[in-house]
């Protein structure tokens, strides 16, 4: 999952459906927070923690951490500053890379949270990461790049799709933003992932 944008009610909700569907593992994207309402950050942070949620760093995490740092907050704790602050910006996982935006950390920097992902950025990926999936969050749409011979082909994934990865080689994939209902699963062992819309209630 990524950009749950501090909602706690969809964290909550996203954590049910992961469990009931089986996840052996769960991961956040990034934008756990929203940095125009901080206040959010202590409840959806301590939610993560408690159930050993994975976490990448996303822009808005960064904006809350920086906004916070060594100063005195009726908004959040040091525990959550602490957590936000230590989030990797980029992480591999067996075959996957996860990250926010764009995995370019030592080329880039922080910018990497807020990249744009266009054509010269994924072909960067195809020749950095061969032979391995980039999930990432950052824009709100679920989406999936791939190789198509010399040029690459996005296409939108809609809800209830499943796709097999080895049907179309190394690919980036894009979750889509929880806010907007979207969760994604994989299955490293079938080699697939399946797109979600979650329901809120």
């Amino acid at each position: 999952m990524a950009d749950s944008h501090g909602g706690y009610r969809a964290l909550t909700g996203a954590l049910t459906f992961f469990r009931e569907y089986g996840c052996d593992a769960i991961c956040h994207l990034g934008d756990i927070c929203d940095s125009a309402h901080p206040e959010t950050a202590d409840r959806c942070v301590t939610l993560l923690r408690e159930n050993k949620v994975l976490g990448i760093k996303g822009n808005n995490d960064h904006q809350v951490a920086v906004n916070h740092q060594g100063r005195r907050s009726d908004l959040l704790t040091p525990v959550t500053i602490a957590y936000l602050e230590n989030l990797p910006l980029v992480m591999e996982l067996g075959d996957a890379v996860l990250t926010h935006s764009l995995p370019f950390v030592k080329e880039r920097g922080l910018s990497s949270m807020v990249g744009v992902l266009g054509k010269s950025e994924a072909a960067l990926f195809f020749r950095t990461f061969p032979n391995k999936t980039l999930f990432r969050g950052h824009s709100h749409d679920p989406e999936i790049l791939r190789q198509q011979g010399h040029t690459l082909a996005a296409d939108g994934i809609q809800p209830g799709k499943t796709i097999r990865l080895a049907d179309i080689g190394p690919c980036i994939i894009t979750c889509g933003a929880l806010d907007r209902g979207f969760l994604m699963t994989w299955d490293p062992g079938g080699g697939t992932i399946t797109c979600h819309m979650f329901h809120r209630t």
